[in-house]
């Protein structure tokens, strides 16, 4: 039990950072978040073609797997080159990767019958449906999106102890 907490809570804690960036650097954060999520796509996807690479597989899923790893490679690609484009989108990204993270942290606290953590949990839920939702100013719901986030790491942290 206490492993699982442990591996949790670095999740936690990273949301909580992010949150605390893109409150304090807002404008700054969403390029630097946007290149992140650029070059991770990349590193991402290179491993996978350098997975098939190794084995070769003509199986269906290896071919599946490698034809994703590419696609994966090329949105990767076209997010560096077209960074405001992208940033557009941030909202939505960060709003579901809020509400997914709450409601991971939901269904753990209700697992657990902790009502006060099902509320908290819950709560950040519909904060983050509500910023992939709307379409409001860039600027202010990149620190909207970071008080979403570190509501989401600072509760799921707490939801764990």
């Amino acid at each position: 039990m206490m492993k699982s907490a442990k591996k949790h809570t670095v999740h936690w804690l990273i949301l909580a950072a992010l949150g605390i960036f893109l409150i304090i650097g807002h404008n700054l954060a969403l390029n630097i978040v946007t290149k992140i999520i650029a070059v991770a796509l990349i590193l991402t996807a290179a491993g996978g073609v350098a997975g098939w690479w190794k084995t070769k597989s003509r199986k269906m899923e290896d071919i599946a797997s490698l034809i994703g790893s590419a696609v994966f490679c090329l949105i990767g690609i076209w997010i560096l080159l077209n960074t405001n484009a992208f940033i557009t989108l941030i909202n939505v990204v960060l709003g579901l990767l809020i509400a997914v993270s709450s409601g991971l942290g939901l269904y753990r606290a209700w697992k657990s019958g902790l009502k006060l953590s099902m509320i908290l949990s819950a709560v950040g839920v519909v904060l983050g449906l509500i910023i992939a939702c709307n379409n409001a100013a860039t600027t202010w719901m990149t620190v909207a999106e970071g008080i979403g986030l570190l509501y989401a790491g600072v509760t799921g942290f707490l939801a764990e102890r």
